[in-house]
């Protein structure tokens, strides 16, 4: 077994103590060209992969910010991996240590599929532009969220409760993305049956309006009473909807609600005790 291991450090580890002045100022050389390459590579990508564009919509910003960090992520990788090499070859012989790697590359084959898929499926979702950062989505009808990153191996959401939700990209199977295009913010009014329809609804028509005066950026258009949607003994269900960005849904229900309660307070129109 000794001699075994001799061998495979003699097999790897090649040393030659000459030069190794020139070794070490070579070695900084390399680190430093490192960071003279990443910075060029940078502001390469940020020119292209640019989401301060002129006129861009913001979807497409999104997308523009999303493939940007992918791509510094892949160079930053490939970059390091090619110093790191280089840093080696002056201290052993790389040849012996890449077919080394190889051989346990093929040992461990096995254990990284997983990673593999991740990574694999990591550029799918970017380069099909499934989702991006900032859009909200659901996976598999339990979590849902915003998401705050798409990285190569991992998608991270952050759950309107709060939490931090991270998922393999590998393991992203059933998927809804509601920020292709405008979601529908939705918000249900009990009245009484005692109120008078009309006058309710024309009193939720004038706090459409005055919230879309007021709430341009909420509100992608003007918030409409759909009419009666439910109604019983202990009274009836109004609807109201607006298109909004996902983004937005949660805040513009809040002030909508806000804004008819208040106008409800207002002229007297009475809430049943028990919602419909």
């Amino acid at each position: 077994m000794d001699s075994l291991w001799n061998g495979f450090k003699e097999l790897i580890f090649q040393k030659d103590g000459s030069n190794l002045f020139e070794k070490i100022l070579l070695s900084v050389v390399v680190l430093v060209t490192v960071a003279i390459c990443l910075n060029v590579f940078y502001k390469i990508i940020d020119g292209i992969f640019n989401d301060d564009k002129p006129g861009i919509e913001v979807r497409e910003a999104r997308r523009l910010v999303t493939l940007n960090n992918v791509v510094k992520t892949f160079a930053r990788a490939s970059v390091w991996i090619v110093a790191i090499i280089m840093i080696l070859g002056q201290y052993m012989d790389v040849g012996s240590l890449l077919a080394v790697a190889g051989i346990g590359t093929v040992a461990i084959g096995f254990g990284a599929r997983g990673i593999v898929e991740d990574v694999m499926s990591g550029f799918v979702i970017i380069f099909e532009n499934q989702f991006c950062v900032g859009d909200y989505i659901t996976i598999d009808e339990k979590h849902y969220g915003i998401v705050e990153s798409i990285g190569i191996r991992t998608t991270t959401i952050r759950e309107f409760t709060g939490g931090l939700f991270i998922i393999h990209n590998g393991k992203i199977d059933r998927l809804v993305n509601f920020s292709k295009g405008h979601i529908k913010a939705v918000v249900e009014v009990g009245v009484s049956n005692k109120e008078n329809i009309n006058n309710v609804i024309d009193i939720i028509n004038a706090v459409c309006s005055e919230v879309f005066e007021s709430h341009e950026d909420l509100f992608k258009t003007c918030p409409e009473v759909v009419g009666v949607t439910q109604m019983d003994t202990n009274g009836m269900i109004i609807r109201v909807i607006s298109d909004e960005d996902a983004s937005a849904k949660a805040k513009a229900e809040i002030i909508l609600r806000q804004k008819i309660k208040e106008a409800f307070d207002l002229h007297g129109i009475e809430i049943p005790s028990t919602v419909v």
